[in-house]
């Protein structure tokens, strides 16, 4: 029948009475129709699910194969003999128990456990590593951090706990550390810490370097699960980097220039904020890391030899600081001013050093309202070695006397600058013809 639409609907399925005349239509057509059941156009065959029939003696059969039940680690299971054979099956169980008085009796070695990180979860292989001491790994040693490199990695390892926490080894691989970096970009991390004896809960965003050194820290710990055979392979060993090189701001682009520095003392001073101006000054003048500035007493100042004994971190070299002229005049005007050993004491206990957030608010501050660009603590080393290299020393002779151990070839590429102004200077004693000029 053209043009005809057919709706094969059946009389106990349609409840409607608009449809009692397309029913009736359909009656004449199919006489049979009523007597069909509704499941007769769908055929459902279950299938019966294959269970253990018992044999006899521990064995049983499932499907084509024949299992014998044992006792493995205190709980019962079956192991396949590999066959459907009955005889052959009892010889296997024969092997099998002489194999396990063999080991018990000590004639074969034990069964090593099986190293596929598979019941091993983060935090445990976290454990492993801060237990053995956060060593450097090596292809055939182990060899230990520096104090501040283990606190950085404790510190790092916390937001790793809590995104990753009780996730077994074996489901780390480069689409989580993926989502990791999603969920530090998002501020998923909520951070709690303590602000002058106050319990602070902050929610923090990680950038792409901070996950970059977070991820790399659990890659160690992978690296000494493997070695320790808890794991076949490092998981993320090849995951590459989230941070662009060509994006990353050295420590020379927050430095401060001898204008900037002198302008961001003068607040600093007006607002009655001396000691943060007499150690902006002080890490200027010495070239130090903050962490090893903040800490400098009084008894390690050899006003002889003109020097200050200094303990340098990241297993630094030369550990003395020249006192030149303009950082032997600030240590004397300081000294009047101390009430302890420290150079700089904490306001509430001059028996610890003082916390040096508050410092880092404060510049950050004064360079706001001072228009300035933005200036940072280590942004004063950068300025020591741009001022020390403008003064006609080497790069060589200038990673000696801040103490890093890294030679010349950093101090080129991160620390040392060279502004504009001496730039000029040095350019017009170039000589572009033979002629001397006048």
């Amino acid at each position: 029948m053209r043009g005809v639409s057919i709706s094969p609907i059946l009389p106990h399925a349609n409840s409607r009475p608009q449809a009692n005349v397309r029913v009736t239509f359909w009656d004449d057509v199919f006489p049979d129709a009523q007597k069909t059941t509704p499941n007769a156009f769908v055929e459902m065959k279950v299938r019966p699910k294959k269970t253990f029939e018992p044999l006899g003696e521990g064995f049983a059969r499932k499907g084509n194969r024949i299992y014998y039940r044992v006792q493995k680690n205190g709980k019962a299971t079956w192991f396949s003999t590999g066959t459907d054979k009955l005889p052959l099956a009892r010889k296997w169980k024969e092997k099998w128990e002489c194999e396990q008085w063999l080991r018990a009796n000590g004639v074969l070695p034990k069964e090593a456990p099986v190293a596929t990180g598979a019941g091993i979860t983060v935090n445990a292989l976290l454990d492993i590593y801060v237990e053995a001491g956060h060593p450097i790994i090596r292809k055939r040693s182990l060899r230990p951090k520096a104090e501040r490199s283990i606190r950085n990695e404790q510190y790092c390892f916390r937001p790793i706990r809590e995104f990753f926490g009780d996730k077994p080894i074996a489901q780390l691989n480069l689409n989580e550390c993926d989502r990791y970096h999603r969920w530090r970009l998002s501020g998923g991390y909520v951070a709690k810490f303590l602000c002058r004896s106050k319990k602070i809960t902050k929610r923090t965003r990680g950038g792409d370097r901070s996950v970059d050194l977070e991820l790399t820290f659990l890659s160690n710990a992978c690296a000494l699960g493997v070695r320790r055979g808890h794991l076949e392979t490092n998981p993320i060993r090849d995951r590459g980097r989230y941070a662009d090189e060509s994006k990353v701001r050295h420590c020379r682009e927050v430095a401060p220039t001898p204008e900037g520095l002198a302008q961001i003392v003068d607040w600093m001073e007006k607002h009655d904020w001396q000691q943060d101006a007499d150690f902006t000054r002080f890490l200027a003048y010495s070239g130090l890391r903050l962490g090893e500035a903040i800490v400098s007493h009084w008894s390690a100042v050899d006003w002889k030899e003109e020097i200050i004994h200094v303990r340098r971190s990241k297993k630094g070299v030369f550990p003395f600081v020249l006192l030149l002229p303009e950082l032997a005049d600030l240590l004397r005007s300081m000294q009047q001013r101390a009430v302890s050993d420290l150079m700089f004491p904490s306001p509430f206990d001059p028996a610890k050093p003082r916390d040096v957030s508050a410092f880092r608010r404060r510049l950050g501050q004064a360079c706001k309202k001072l228009g300035l660009p933005h200036v940072t603590p280590h942004g004063m080393r950068s300025y020591f070695v741009t001022q020390a290299r403008q003064s006609g020393l080497t790069d060589a002779e200038i990673a000696q006397l801040i103490g890093d151990k890294t030679g010349p070839a950093l101090i080129a590429q991160v620390y040392g600058d060279v502004r504009p102004d001496h730039l000029l200077a040095v350019a017009r004693k170039i000589k572009l013809t033979s002629k001397t000029r006048e």
